[in-house]
């Protein structure tokens, strides 16, 4: 590989269709969950509620509460949109940051994860496909490559350092934490099932194939004739989790990343053209 070559990847411009399929994919997560926690905005927001801010940031009063948590997912469905996109994603950045500053029994990994998100889109240009303000000023062929390849290392090293903590935990590589997790509160339905019908062996299995998708995934990734193999592992690694345990809407922003952030564009063309033709009404 030439020295220009890592440069360009880093520093270069790349097409914006996956930085814009992402943003719309997280706008629309965080909307959701904004609006499925407005109820409890009191309780968890307020200086009324269970808790207070570990951080020097203000707590506002109920009425502020549930004007803030409605206010963070207006600003994510704006962001999901693409209006004003740079504006929205900061607002949608500093409202998200109140409100995980405030929380201190919400699920901080969900959260930490999506900050950071938030705040390489607010660096990127990340409006210049697929949003109104394309629409409204035309359409960029080529934006800034960095903040795409920032996020493609976040998710790629948040997956190498949870199999690295998976294999120096005890139990885990014997399937012992696993077949607990099935048996807990966190699980679902289908895990208690799971947990009733599957020998040892399956969760230890399960497990070994977990951490050696985590450690290998983040390299993988990057290698364009396995790529396409690593995503789909990982969206079907994420169906399996999210169908067994209630771990929030974790596994759905890892599986937006992995199909909007490592594909190709051109593949993610001619996936959209495809779902597109599909939902068009056949003639007789």
């Amino acid at each position: 590989m030439s020295a220009a070559r890592p440069s360009q990847f880093w520093l270069g411009e790349v097409d914006p269709l996956p930085l814009a399929l992402y943003r719309a994919g997280l706008g629309a997560l965080l909307c959701v969950e904004g609006l499925l926690r407005l109820p409890y905005a009191a309780e968890l927001f307020s200086d009324g509620g269970f808790h207070r801010s570990r951080f020097a940031v203000p707590v506002p009063s109920p009425t502020g509460a549930y004007t803030l948590a409605l206010a963070s997912s207006l600003a994510a469905a704006a962001m999901a949109l693409g209006w004003r996109t740079r504006a929205s994603t900061l607002a949608a950045l500093a409202l998200w940051g109140w409100l995980y500053a405030i929380d201190q029994i919400g699920e901080k990994a969900l959260h930490s994860v999506a900050l950071v998100a938030l705040a390489m889109l607010a660096l990127s240009d990340a409006g210049a496909a697929l949003s109104l303000d394309a629409r409204r000023d035309g359409a960029k062929s080529a934006v800034w490559a960095t903040p795409l390849r920032l996020l493609q290392l976040q998710f790629a090293q948040v997956y190498f350092f949870a199999g690295v903590v998976k294999l120096r935990a005890p139990g885990w590589l014997d399937g012992a934490v696993l077949a607990r997790a099935m048996s807990s509160r966190w699980a679902t339905d289908v895990g208690l099932w799971a947990a009733r019908v599957a020998p040892d062996g399956a969760w230890r299995g399960l497990a070994r194939a977990t951490v050696a998708y985590e450690l290998l995934a983040p390299l993988l990734l990057f290698v364009p004739r396995a790529r396409r193999w690593v995503i789909a592992a990982g969206v079907a690694l994420h169906l399996g989790i999210e169908a067994t345990l209630g771990v929030g809407w974790l596994g759905w922003h890892f599986m937006l990343a992995l199909l909007a952030l490592y594909p190709s564009p051109e593949a993610q063309r001619r996936a959209i053209t495809s779902a597109r033709a599909a939902r068009r009404p056949r003639r007789a």
